[in-house]
Protein backbone atom coordinates (compact mmCIF):
# COMPACT_ATOMS: atom_id res chain seq x y z
CA UNK A 1 0.00 0.00 0.00
CA UNK A 2 2.81 2.39 0.77
CA UNK A 3 4.92 3.47 -2.14
CA UNK A 4 8.42 2.23 -2.80
CA UNK A 5 9.83 5.34 -1.14
CA UNK A 6 8.37 4.38 2.24
CA UNK A 7 9.65 0.80 2.09
CA UNK A 8 13.08 1.88 0.85
CA UNK A 9 13.35 4.17 3.87
CA UNK A 10 12.21 1.35 6.17
CA UNK A 11 14.77 -1.05 4.75
CA UNK A 12 17.56 1.50 5.23
CA UNK A 13 16.91 1.71 8.97
CA UNK A 14 19.68 0.47 11.21
CA UNK A 15 18.91 -2.89 12.86
CA UNK A 16 18.00 -1.36 16.23
CA UNK A 17 15.69 1.10 14.45
CA UNK A 18 13.95 -1.75 12.65
CA UNK A 19 13.43 -3.44 16.00
CA UNK A 20 11.97 -0.29 17.54
CA UNK A 21 9.65 0.14 14.54
CA UNK A 22 8.45 -3.46 14.97
CA UNK A 23 7.99 -3.00 18.71
CA UNK A 24 5.99 0.19 18.21
CA UNK A 25 3.63 -1.65 15.86
CA UNK A 26 3.50 -4.55 18.34
CA UNK A 27 2.41 -2.14 21.07
CA UNK A 28 -0.32 -0.80 18.83
CA UNK A 29 -1.51 -4.33 18.03
CA UNK A 30 -1.29 -5.61 21.62
CA UNK A 31 -4.92 -4.66 22.43
CA UNK A 32 -6.03 -6.96 19.59
CA UNK A 33 -4.45 -9.88 21.43
CA UNK A 34 -5.96 -8.73 24.72
CA UNK A 35 -9.45 -8.56 23.24
CA UNK A 36 -9.07 -12.02 21.73
CA UNK A 37 -7.84 -13.51 25.01
CA UNK A 38 -10.59 -11.79 26.99
CA UNK A 39 -13.38 -12.82 24.65
CA UNK A 40 -12.29 -16.44 24.17
CA UNK A 41 -10.58 -17.24 27.46
CA UNK A 42 -7.56 -18.41 25.46
CA UNK A 43 -4.05 -17.06 25.27
CA UNK A 44 -2.04 -15.35 27.96
CA UNK A 45 -2.06 -11.56 27.98
CA UNK A 46 0.51 -11.38 30.78
CA UNK A 47 3.06 -13.43 28.85
CA UNK A 48 2.63 -11.35 25.70
CA UNK A 49 3.00 -8.18 27.80
CA UNK A 50 6.11 -9.64 29.43
CA UNK A 51 7.60 -10.48 26.03
CA UNK A 52 6.93 -6.94 24.79
CA UNK A 53 8.40 -5.35 27.91
CA UNK A 54 11.45 -7.59 27.82
CA UNK A 55 12.20 -6.78 24.18
CA UNK A 56 11.79 -3.05 24.91
CA UNK A 57 14.18 -3.32 27.86
CA UNK A 58 16.62 -5.33 25.76
CA UNK A 59 16.68 -2.48 23.24
CA UNK A 60 16.98 0.31 25.81
CA UNK A 61 19.14 -1.07 28.65
CA UNK A 62 22.78 -1.61 27.83
CA UNK A 63 24.16 -4.98 28.81
CA UNK A 64 20.80 -6.54 29.60
CA UNK A 65 21.03 -10.32 29.53
CA UNK A 66 17.96 -12.17 28.37
CA UNK A 67 17.17 -15.58 26.93
CA UNK A 68 15.72 -14.40 23.64
CA UNK A 69 14.91 -17.91 22.40
CA UNK A 70 12.62 -18.48 25.39
CA UNK A 71 10.73 -15.30 24.46
CA UNK A 72 10.12 -16.56 20.94
CA UNK A 73 8.98 -19.94 22.28
CA UNK A 74 6.45 -18.17 24.52
CA UNK A 75 5.15 -16.05 21.65
CA UNK A 76 4.84 -19.03 19.32
CA UNK A 77 3.02 -21.08 21.96
CA UNK A 78 0.44 -18.31 22.37
CA UNK A 79 -0.28 -17.79 18.67
CA UNK A 80 -3.90 -18.56 17.92
CA UNK A 81 -4.78 -20.70 14.92
CA UNK A 82 -7.59 -18.87 13.13
CA UNK A 83 -8.43 -21.96 11.09
CA UNK A 84 -9.43 -23.69 14.33
CA UNK A 85 -11.26 -20.73 15.83
CA UNK A 86 -14.79 -19.54 15.33
CA UNK A 87 -14.14 -15.91 16.14
CA UNK A 88 -12.66 -13.32 13.83
CA UNK A 89 -10.50 -11.98 16.71
CA UNK A 90 -8.05 -14.83 16.26
CA UNK A 91 -6.77 -13.17 13.06
CA UNK A 92 -5.76 -9.81 14.58
CA UNK A 93 -4.42 -11.65 17.65
CA UNK A 94 -2.27 -13.83 15.40
CA UNK A 95 -1.06 -10.73 13.56
CA UNK A 96 -0.10 -9.16 16.90
CA UNK A 97 1.95 -12.26 17.76
CA UNK A 98 3.55 -12.34 14.31
CA UNK A 99 4.58 -8.70 14.60
CA UNK A 100 6.06 -9.35 18.04
CA UNK A 101 7.94 -12.38 16.67
CA UNK A 102 9.16 -10.15 13.84
CA UNK A 103 10.60 -7.76 16.45
CA UNK A 104 12.40 -10.74 17.97
CA UNK A 105 13.72 -11.70 14.53
CA UNK A 106 14.99 -8.17 13.97
CA UNK A 107 17.14 -8.54 17.09
CA UNK A 108 18.42 -12.05 16.46
CA UNK A 109 18.64 -12.43 12.69
CA UNK A 110 18.78 -8.84 11.45
CA UNK A 111 17.81 -9.65 7.87
CA UNK A 112 16.90 -6.04 7.13
CA UNK A 113 13.30 -6.52 6.05
CA UNK A 114 11.66 -7.01 9.44
CA UNK A 115 10.25 -3.47 9.59
CA UNK A 116 8.65 -3.97 6.17
CA UNK A 117 7.20 -7.30 7.27
CA UNK A 118 5.76 -5.74 10.44
CA UNK A 119 4.37 -2.80 8.45
CA UNK A 120 2.61 -5.07 5.99
CA UNK A 121 1.24 -7.30 8.75
CA UNK A 122 -0.17 -4.31 10.61
CA UNK A 123 -1.74 -2.89 7.47
CA UNK A 124 -3.13 -6.33 6.66
CA UNK A 125 -4.82 -6.43 10.04
CA UNK A 126 -6.64 -3.19 9.32
CA UNK A 127 -7.59 -4.29 5.80
CA UNK A 128 -8.87 -7.61 7.15
CA UNK A 129 -11.00 -5.79 9.70
CA UNK A 130 -12.50 -3.54 7.04
CA UNK A 131 -13.25 -6.48 4.77
CA UNK A 132 -14.94 -8.43 7.55
CA UNK A 133 -17.01 -5.34 8.39
CA UNK A 134 -18.09 -4.86 4.80
CA UNK A 135 -18.44 -8.55 4.03
CA UNK A 136 -16.43 -8.26 0.84
CA UNK A 137 -12.93 -7.77 -0.47
CA UNK A 138 -11.98 -4.13 -0.90
CA UNK A 139 -10.30 -2.85 -4.05
CA UNK A 140 -6.90 -1.29 -3.39
CA UNK A 141 -7.93 2.14 -4.66
CA UNK A 142 -10.82 2.15 -2.16
CA UNK A 143 -8.46 1.44 0.72
CA UNK A 144 -6.76 4.80 0.38
CA UNK A 145 -10.10 6.49 0.96
CA UNK A 146 -10.79 4.74 4.26
CA UNK A 147 -10.16 6.61 7.51
CA UNK A 148 -8.77 3.54 9.34
CA UNK A 149 -6.24 2.85 6.59
CA UNK A 150 -5.28 6.51 6.48
CA UNK A 151 -4.80 6.50 10.26
CA UNK A 152 -2.67 3.35 10.12
CA UNK A 153 -0.49 4.77 7.37
CA UNK A 154 -0.09 8.08 9.21
CA UNK A 155 0.92 6.21 12.36
CA UNK A 156 3.56 4.21 10.51
CA UNK A 157 4.95 7.28 8.77
CA UNK A 158 5.14 9.04 12.13
CA UNK A 159 7.09 6.12 13.63
CA UNK A 160 9.45 6.14 10.66
CA UNK A 161 10.01 9.89 10.93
Amino acid sequence: MFGDKFYKRLNKLMPWQQTVFCLALSERMYPNYCLYAESTGQGDVALIREALDTLWRYETEKGMQVDLSSILEKIEALMPDPTKEECYGAYPALDACITLATAYNSIVFRLGDEATDASQTSLGTVVGFLEIQRGEEIAEEELYEDELISSEMDFQVEILN
